[in-house]
């Protein structure tokens, strides 16, 4: 595995590199919590023995990698018994213990057993390190999708997808070419960092000659030295605040110390080779393949993303519903039970009605 060193970058988020920034070790707390894993090669069947109602932690393989997740099985779950399932992707950066396990909870408890991942780089998932990459993560949900399906629990007929803020975009991508997912859900949309940007820099020229060689710069020395660059997600400085993008400094009331999203898997960092398939990757180009997919779409009214998440919806032109929460910003819908709650409702039942 070649190494993480920080050294200085620029700003493919907006502020500063990390320091001292390492995978985290293992945290599974709760010796009543059940493990299970296909990694023996054989992508055997797990038993239905093996899972229990409740929080399950499991493995699975995505591309030759382990892939570290979260299992829940309803609470009224009986032995025997086919229930549909859903599989939750975070937000840019997000691990399991953070909201999409907060959903991931809540929904198993409407009946569905959900699977919330850490994306491979992220967590307690292999990978490079903090490399944010959509296609990568779409093949991650492909592998979440074929790992449920392997369960003996779940109605593989019958299998939903939703993905936040950032992973919403990557949620829909896998949807739209993944025939297996039936139906998707998109909570609080960051649909737009291409095109923002673009829009940051003014033209496609500055764009290349003023960020993309930071990325590129940063390709070639891993090459060279196995050392990778890093740049905070999250600003924490008011010199970093400055620069930072309007999500960036959004992320402040969630991510930072003593925050709801202060836990210790996740890292405030992000490989700066992640720029070329950032900067690729659009939700807006493959909205015509959703006209066959059912799509959810919730945001709050108030959040920095909503003009996206609005392009986004009125773009699609299959079965859609939105929940728009009043009051609401981005963040919001991660945590505050006054937001989420109705979220979780309203996507249960949308996904309901096309079991």
């Amino acid at each position: 595995m070649k190494s993480l060193t920080m050294i200085v970058a620029s700003c493919l988020i907006g502020a500063v590199v990390l320091s001292g920034c390492s995978q985290p070790e293992a945290r599974y707390a709760g010796a009543e919590i059940n493990q299970v894993s296909n990694l023996d090669g054989a992508y055997k069947q797990v038993a239905n023995q093996d899972l229990k109602p409740g929080k399950n932690i499991v493995s699975y393989d995505s591309a030759g990698e382990k892939i570290a997740a979260y299992l829940y099985l309803p609470g009224d779950y009986v032995e025997g018994e086919k229930r549909p399932a859903i599989v939750i992707n975070p937000p840019a950066t997000g691990v399991k213990e953070q909201t999409i396990g907060l959903y991931a909870e809540k929904l198993s408890q409407q009946g569905f057993i959900t699977l919330a991942f850490d994306p491979r780089g992220f967590g307690e998932s292999e990978g490079h390190p903090l490399l944010q990459d959509p296609y990568r993560i779409t093949e991650d949900i492909y592998n979440s999708v074929s790992f449920l399906r392997t369960l003996e629990a779940v109605d593989g007929d019958n299998v939903f997808s939703m993905g936040m803020c950032a992973g919403a975009g990557y949620a829909s991508h896998a949807a739209a070419l993944d025939s297996r997912i039936k139906a998707v859900a998109l909570v609080s949309p960051y649909l737009t960092s291409a095109s923002d940007y673009l829009q940051l820099m003014g033209s496609p020229t500055n764009l290349r000659a003023n960020l993309m060689p930071q990325g590129a710069a940063a390709r070639q020395k891993y090459f060279v030295t196995g050392e990778d660059t890093l740049i905070k997600m999250v600003p924490e400085t008011e010199e970093e605040i400055k620069t930072a993008r309007p999500i960036g400094v959004g992320m402040r009331e969630y991510y930072l110390p003593g925050k709801p999203g202060d836990v210790p898997n996740w890292q405030n960092g992000l490989s700066l080779m992640s720029m070329n398939s950032v900067l690729s990757f659009s939700a807006y180009n493959f909205t015509h393949l959703l006209d066959a997919i059912p799509v959810y779409v919730v945001y709050g009214d108030q959040a920095i993303t909503a003009d996206g998440a609005i392009k986004f919806y009125d773009a699609i032109n299959g079965p859609k519903e939105k929940l728009v929460a009043k009051g609401a910003g981005h963040f919001d819908l991660y945590w505050r039970p006054e937001y989420v709650d109705p979220a979780v409702e309203g996507i249960s039942n949308f996904m309901k009605s096309f079991i």
